[in-house]
């Protein structure tokens, strides 16, 4: 390393120096009690940059620039070090909100103690004193060698000056300059081992700081996978496992059916596990999903689960199914998938209507095909809802069936004698699921076991003989004996246990029956609270947790608050109930003990519950008119989420309420819900609690005004379906009548009826005079968002008063028809054409129904559109027509569809590509055949000379690279030998984009039409590519030269080595004399080969032996530029830490941040950002930041990031120009030691120490 690049690592270290600088500022202006603490730190960082300065211009100069640094030498650990300390304290001082100071100016704490600013302090003057000590020559030359070298050099200064010292006194001379010299040079080596001690403690910072980078990113990927599923979701996991006896199950993972299904990954086949009501599926499941986990840890292999539950249908739909086998699919690594993270930046904020369902499964294959095999075991699915999550299900599974190089396998438990369901699986086997004798005997052994008080109660024989009758009168059942086995236990003499084991229930409604028998043997009280809390927990529309039942439980109609003092304890609920009810482990929720229990309670005809949805939505709507809660409207967003946690049963009620009263008479509830609707401060509450992440400020001003507008009651009403409160509404507000009042989130009452699907309401609000055109604040009428729900009905209902909704545009200009083909929803784009949709509406990228169905691959609506009257030649803004979207998919039959009607194989967007040279970009083989077939032109050129099979070869398709080359032998010659504007043949591109196998079939293919054998330059690069190291070796011996000659391509036998990457040979290259700095063709050195495949072992063999981190290709790429799309950190880093210049800029004046932004790279992006401080504003020739790059590529995640790191950025910048604006004088005191100081610095320093905070 020479002196020219570590002044560059001085350079970057004095710039963040002032940064930091810079903010402490901001402290010392404003947090007054600790000036003087503060404004020490400010001084000594003050000095260490005037030392900087001058440091940085020494090393520039004629006299340093050459020297030679060690990798590991003192000063450049010094750097590094001290480069790492500052950045701690920086991060320590980083202002919230984008930086934006001025606003959170009252909010800042300076975050240090006293004793820490003393330690930082006394750390940086030991990294100044190191680098005053290097502004010289000699000095320079000692910190350039290691620790050792350095300590023994300045050794034997010291003893010569020692020397001279005494020789000086024995002759008379005066010693006073020797002295000092010594003094200083024994204050150098001492200062070694402190600077040896920091190097050992700042590995650690370092190290550190890196973790917390690590944190950084799995914090980031916590926040996407939180988003995706939350963490609950898979809590019922854990809950089975606890439930789980040791031993049980072996029987199943012994099955011959299971071990062929689970252990043959490459055979598309289902497992049904079908068993009746509480045969122990849900538990069994549990071990199969461990099971498959433990045996399957290689990368290659995922499994995902998802448990159907009867009691949380409401929540579980088939997008929350995908979302929660995405989560699963993505936790496997530090890492979620670039599609997933693109995903998330692009969709986390919109409404979920069907095409974010549609996308979802778009990015769900995307994950799915990176997997050699995945297993998807599904719990209960007899438990799914027939009509919407049944149909899910499978639209889920098979949009991630028969992807290329993987398989899917499904395992489902349910029920047997499930209609129309078995037929949907892929060649499925069935295992039938009884309860196994054994696993019943350790399962009921290991309750006994586990029970407190069995010791008093049960001795062996008899517990023996508990084992025997209940695993033999179990009927292939868990459950049974499990609700048999809690009454046993629950006896107080042995004889009572005898007594119960003789009259044991034989099925599940005995042992049903006989356990409300028991309940109802309690005392008055406790029977009422069980028989209480059975009701809620079997008619609750969602899993309740234990203090929202408790705040349920403890209501009562002529309260008017909530009495805290009548909520009944968890555990007298526990056992009230007999053994009916289980808490989970976490403590948090209560539920019925199983799916069987809730359809007795629900259905039996025992009586108990006849008014049940009355008596709730009566309790919820007390609940919701309570005055304590009144206030709750008026408090800021953290307040208010704190206030509900006061108030469980709040969310419950007012997201439940209208559900239970659905069907209700309204006059069974009208006292209670009129004065609730009238109230505007209860619609606030209710609305706050609905949209409690939504309420920002606007969301708040809207809120208070539809809460006082009139019609906010009709709004509630229609959104719960309400039918007969909403007559009720309509007519007592008749002379006022307020139906297209928007609420908080801009739907009126019809957009709620129709995105929830409430036919009848909708209809009642369209006869009195609804306006179906009507937009919410995301421009969609209710006809818009009933196609975006793929509500066919809805649709057909709203058409009927008026036609022209249907062409009216709104989001991204898309028509009702739009949407629809979007969707895919062939039913819906039916019903538009017949009713008159304009098939020819062009949306705001130009694009037609057409161009959608085409760019989706959807044949048979295509079809109906072109019957309907589409043009198929019609153009985008793009000038593309469907066939060219068809073409970019690779749907070869809708293509063939699309060109038999009208379609031109000769169109040319703004890119003058073709169809062909589309589907050659793609790689689809099947859709350039097809093409050829059909006359497409092979030699077309694109606006940058490109024929097809330059864009084929860019795609690193061999098949289809061999398809175009093959079509026509009378073409071959010229698509060989046709050259892009930069003269680029398809070889040569293939070699630019590491495409080594297609670079080697045209290759031959070259050599064939030119009739010609591999030249004499070419038998020694065809070794190498075979790994003959024998015929390396003897080419050699007899032509030594050949290892500075280059092949046909220009490549040297070193260069064709490592793109082979034989490290053997490399190494053998090298020891033969060959040249690190061997210059290959285009100016390709081997540094930058090895850095673009991003390999770091032959990248650490280059740095070795001395490869220049900063050579240039033909085009003025480094090898950093190289490796910032290889996507290796490891590499990337490595060459950093080596010196590597991170400004430094193509030919395009693109710098590495450019090329990772480009090509995708979100690590790499942050390491140069977060790490090595890359500037986040540079702009290249044509004028594009990196954040431009991104965006242009559809790069969301880096897009996001990047647009964050710049708006710190452009807060320095600001700062910065704020130099002209200070007053008379520093308020801060300035130290100097060194006479001159870096050009700027002082002024600069003097500008920040006195900028007004409204001047950043």
């Amino acid at each position: 390393m020479d002196g020219v690049s570590v002044a560059s690592g001085v350079a970057g270290l004095l710039t963040l120096a002032l940064q930091v600088s810079e903010t402490i500022v901001v402290y010392v202006n404003s947090v007054k009690e600790r000036s003087k603490n503060i404004q020490e730190l400010h001084n000594e960082l003050l000095l260490l940059g005037e030392v900087l300065g001058g440091l940085r211009d020494f090393l520039q100069s004629e006299s340093a620039r050459k020297s030679i640094f060690a990798t590991n030498s003192v000063l450049h650990r010094a750097l590094q070090d001290c480069r790492s300390r500052i950045e701690r304290i920086g991060d320590k001082l980083k202002v919230s909100n984008g930086g934006k100071v001025s606003r959170t100016l009252e909010k800042l704490m300076w975050p240090f103690e006293q004793k820490e600013v003393m330690q930082m302090v006394e750390n940086l003057r030991r990294y100044t004193q190191t680098f005053q000590f290097a502004l010289t020559i000699e000095g320079c030359k000692l910190l350039a060698t290691s620790s050792d070298a350095a300590t023994e050099g300045l050794q034997k200064m010291l003893d010569e000056s020692r020397r001279i010292r005494e020789m000086s006194a024995q002759i008379g001379l005066s010693t006073e300059e020797v002295s000092k010299r010594a003094a200083q040079l024994e204050q150098i080596i001492a200062l070694l081992p402190m600077l040896a001690q920091t190097a050992v403690d700042v590995t650690g910072i370092a190290q550190t700081a890196r973790l917390a980078e690590l944190r950084d990113q799995e914090r980031r990927t916590s926040d996407i996978l939180d988003w995706l599923a939350p963490v609950n979701s898979l809590h019922k996991h854990q809950e089975l496992q606890s439930r789980r006896a040791k031993g049980t199950g072996r029987w199943f993972l012994e099955h011959p059916d299971f071990l062929h299904w689970s252990e043959d990954t490459t055979a598309v086949r289902d497992l049904l596990c079908i068993g009746g009501p509480g045969a122990g599926k849900s538990v069994l499941c549990s071990l199969i999903i461990d099971h498959l986990r433990a045996k399957f840890k290689d990368g290659e292999f995922a499994v995902a689960y998802y448990y159907y539950d009867y009691s949380e249908q409401q929540s579980q739909s088939p997008a929350q199914l995908a979302r929660v086998l995405l989560r699963q699919l993505c936790s496997k690594g530090n890492s979620v998938h670039s599609a997933v993270a693109e995903f998330y930046q692009r969709t986390r904020n919109d409404v979920k209507d069907q095409t974010w369902f549609h996308d979802l499964l778009t990015v769900l294959r995307s994950v799915v095909a990176t997997y050699k095999c995945c297993f998807i075991v599904v719990d209960a699915l007899d438990e799914a809802d027939v009509q919407t999550q049944r149909t899910g299900f499978f639209e889920v599974i098979d949009a991630v069936r028969n992807l290329p190089g993987g398989t899917v396998k499904v395992l489902a438990t349910l029920r047997p004698h499930v209609p129309g369901i078995e037929g949907k699986f892929h060649n499925s086997i069935t295992i039938d699921i009884i309860a196994d004798h054994a696993d019943l005997r350790r399962f009921l052994d290991e309750a006994v076991k586990n029970h407190p008080d069995y010791e008093h109660t049960v001795d062996d024989d008899l517990r023996e003989q508990i084992l025997d009758t209940l695993a033999d009168n179990a009927n292939g059942l868990f459950l049974l004996p499990a609700l048999q086995i809690r009454t046993i236990l629950d006896q107080i003499t042995k004889a009572d246990v005898r007594r119960t084991l003789r009259h044991l229930s034989t099925s599940l409604t005995e042992a049903f029956q006989s356990t409300i028998n028991r309940i109802s043997s309690l005392s008055l009280t406790r029977r009422d609270l069980a028989f209480r809390t059975l009701m809620w927990l079997s008619h609750a529309k969602r899993p309740l947790t234990v203090a929202e039942l408790q705040h349920a439980l403890a209501l009562r109609l002529e309260d008017r608050d909530v009495d805290r003092d009548n909520f009944p304890s968890l555990k007298t609920l526990v056992d009230c109930c007999c053994g009916l009810v289980e808490v989970d482990r976490q403590g948090s929720a209560i539920r019925l003990v199983h799916y069987s229990l809730e359809e007795y309670l629900r259905g039996h005809d025992h009586g108990l519950f006849a008014n049940a949805d009355l008596q709730i939505t009566r309790i919820c709507l007390k609940y919701l008119t309570f005055e304590s809660l009144r206030p709750l409207v008026f408090k800021d967003t953290t307040s208010f989420t704190a206030a509900v946690e006061a108030f469980p049963l709040l969310r419950y009620a007012a997201l439940e309420w209208g559900h239970h009263a659905h069907e209700l008479e309204v006059e069974a509830f009208q006292d209670l819900v009129m004065p609730l609707l009238s109230n505007s401060l209860c619609l606030i509450m209710m609305a706050r609690v609905r949209d409690s992440r939504k309420a920002n400020q606007h969301w708040k001003s809207r809120a208070w005004a539809w809460a006082y507008s009139g019609g906010a009651g009709i709004s509630v009403a229609a959104s719960f379906g309400l039918s007969s409160l909403l007559k009720l509404l309509i007519e007592r507000d008749r002379q006022n009548l307020r139906l297209d009042i928007r609420n908080p989130r801009g739907n009126t009452a019809l957009h709620e009826a129709v995105i929830r699907g409430h036919g009848d309401a909708a209809k009642l609000l369209l006869d009195h005079g609804a306006d179906v055109l009507v937009t919410n604040y995301r421009q969609c009428t209710p006809l818009f968002l009933a196609v975006s729900y793929g509500r066919t009905s809805m649709v057909e209902l709203l058409l009927r008063y008026g036609r022209p909704q249907l062409d009216v545009s709104g989001p991204k200009g898309f028509t009702a028809l739009h949407k629809a083909v979007e969707h895919g929803n062939e039913d819906v784009v039916i019903t538009l054409l017949q009713n008159g949709a304009l098939v020819g509406a062009h949306d705001n990228h130009g694009m037609t129904a057409l161009h959608h169905a085409a760019f989706r691959g959807n044949l048979s609506i295509a079809k109906h559109l072109v019957l309907a009257g589409a043009f198929v030649h019609v153009t985008d803004r793009e000038g593309l027509c469907p066939l060219d979207y068809a073409a970019t998919g690779g749907y070869t039959e809708l293509a063939k569809y699309l060109l038999e009607n009208g379609g031109s194989l000769s169109n040319k967007g703004k890119t003058s590509w073709t169809p062909l040279h589309r589907a050659a970009r793609g790689g689809h083989t099947e859709t350039v055949a097809f093409f050829l077939d059909h006359g497409a032109n092979i030699l077309a050129v694109d606006f940058k000379g490109n024929i097809p099979l330059h864009l084929a070869v860019r795609s690193g398709q061999i098949a289809t690279v061999q398809r175009l080359l093959e079509h026509d032998p009378g073409l071959k010659y010229e698509q060989l030998f046709a050259r892009d504007t930069k003269g680029s043949t398809p070889r040569v591109v293939a070699f630019y984009t590491a495409h080594y196998d297609i670079h080697k079939y045209l290759r031959a293919a070259e050599w064939e039409v030119l009739g010609q054998a591999p030249s004499v330059e070419n038998v020694l690069t065809r070794a190498i590519e075979l790994g003959d190291m024998e015929a390396v070796r003897s080419h050699l011996d007899e032509h030594a030269d050949a290892l500075n000659m280059a092949d046909e391509d220009g490549q040297p036998p070193l260069h064709v080595a490592l793109q082979e990457g034989r490290r053997e040979m490399v190494e053998f290259f090298l020891e033969r004399g060959g040249s690190i700095e061997t210059v290959g063709y285009h100016g390709w050195r081997p540094l930058h080969i090895v850095a673009s495949l991003g390999n770091l072992e032959l990248v650490e063999l280059c740095l070795s032996h001395g490869a220049n981190i900063e050579s240039r290709t033909a085009t003025r790429q480094t090898p950093l530029h190289k490796a910032a799309s290889s996507r290796s950190v490891a590499v990337m880093r490595r060459l950093l830490e080596a010196g590597a210049d991170h400004s430094a800029r193509n030919d395009r004046g693109m710098t590495a941040l450019h090329v990772a932004a480009h090509h995708n790279d979100i690590d790499i992006a942050r390491l140069l950002v977060v790490e090595f401080g890359a500037d986040v504003l540079a702009r290249d020739r044509q004028g594009l930041t990196p954040a431009m790059w991104a965006e242009r590529s559809a790069r969301l995640e880096v897009l996001a990031f990047l647009r964050g790191a710049m708006k710190r950025a452009t807060v320095l910048n600001v700062t910065e120009a704020g130099i002209g604006k200070t007053q008379n004088g520093s308020s801060l005191g300035r130290r100097s030691s060194h006479a001159e100081f870096h050009s700027g610095v002082l002024e600069l320093v003097d500008a920040l120490s006195d900028v007004e905070l409204d001047d950043v």
